[in-house]
């Protein structure tokens, strides 16, 4: 198993590229990145379930959706993620505990007694500070995970939804943990960049006669091909989502009650209902609710609709925080 580097911190690019080795390459690797500030989400889940929409959108963090199941986590440029993509037999292809192994002992090597969580992830003291998912195609699979190094952790907890079942669907939810960073177990000195150096290091060490790989042109070629028509878009990063309900109860500047309820299939409006007892803006909503159908939950759809009714500025921002929160 030979080892790549990413020299990116796209996390679209990243994303692409651990696809690409899956399902269009036949090479054994370990793949090391670190994204930008981001959030990914798991294969089945619900995009809109898992994270602070309000907050997000905020701070101009974007989401990404990954190949792989599990739960919804937070990337930074303190944040080291893990990748392994092998050959092997069906049905002895997915090994949390296996693919964990060289993470751990790496960290021991750091004085770090590090341990198997229950969840397949990786903790220190109790607290987690590594998530881990797998995907499977034909005879090879993926497993990564994160390791947080000395991430942003009020960002990580403000972007990320506490309570997912607000939403009404089928989703995947995720399951959220006491995490920490692994830089309070290491001397001050010891940086992010040591940090990387050291996993990498490790892992060639490991794994018997790999050594450093690069892409070349035709490789990279696809991989940006994968990102754009894939990880950059609406229609995978929110689009995918299962179908779901969000009803919602909130109140206009002014003080007028709103309840509403949507349901989205495929990112699109299906169904709109909002109620009011104020007649001054009843018409306006029953039209937004009726001319919503068929766009896409996105807020440049809704906000077209919002600023071509007659409804004002502060009451168009309320009922686009409650489509969505």
């Amino acid at each position: 198993m030979n080892g790549l580097l990413s020299n990116t911190n796209d996390p679209a690019i990243n994303l692409a590229t651990e696809e690409y080795l899956l399902r269009h390459s036949n090479k054994d690797v370990f793949f090391l990145y670190t994204n930008s500030p981001s959030i990914i989400v798991g294969k089945h889940q619900n995009t809109l379930a898992e994270i602070n929409y309000s907050y997000i959108n905020a701070h101009n963090i974007p989401v990404y959706r990954r190949l792989s199941g599990g739960g919804t986590v937070y990337h930074d440029l303190n944040n080291l993620n893990f990748c392994f993509i092998q050959t092997g037999e069906k049905g002895h292809l997915v090994n949390f505990e296996r693919y964990s192994e060289p993470i751990l002992l790496a960290l021991k090597e750091l004085g770090i007694h590090a341990t198997f969580g229950k969840r397949h992830d990786i903790q220190i003291d109790g607290k987690k500070v590594s998530g881990n998912a797998s995907h499977v195609f034909k005879t090879r699979v993926m497993h990564h995970g994160t390791l947080l190094f000395s991430s942003d952790l009020s960002v990580l907890n403000n972007s990320l939804k506490t309570n997912p079942l607000i939403i009404k669907d089928k989703a995947v939810k995720s399951v959220r943990s006491e995490v920490t960073n692994i830089s309070n177990y290491v001397d001050q000195s010891f940086t992010y960049t040591d940090f990387v150096k050291h996993i990498f290091n490790y892992l060639l060490k490991h794994y018997s006669n790999s050594n450093e790989l690069s892409l070349d042109n035709e490789e990279l070629k696809q991989i940006k091909a994968i990102s754009r028509d894939k990880y950059n878009t609406w229609e995978w990063n929110y689009g995918y989502s299962p179908v779901f309900e969000l009803n919602k109860r909130y109140k206009l500047e002014s003080g007028v009650r709103i309840q509403s309820r949507i349901k989205i299939e495929k990112g699109v409006f299906t169904e709109c209902d909002i109620k009011t007892s104020d007649s001054s803006i009843k018409n306006a909503l029953e039209n937004l609710a009726k001319n919503i159908i068929g766009h896409q939950h996105n807020t440049n759809d809704i906000l077209y609709l919002l600023n071509s009714s007659s409804l004002t500025k502060s009451d168009n921002e309320a009922i686009l925080n409650g489509f969505f929160s």
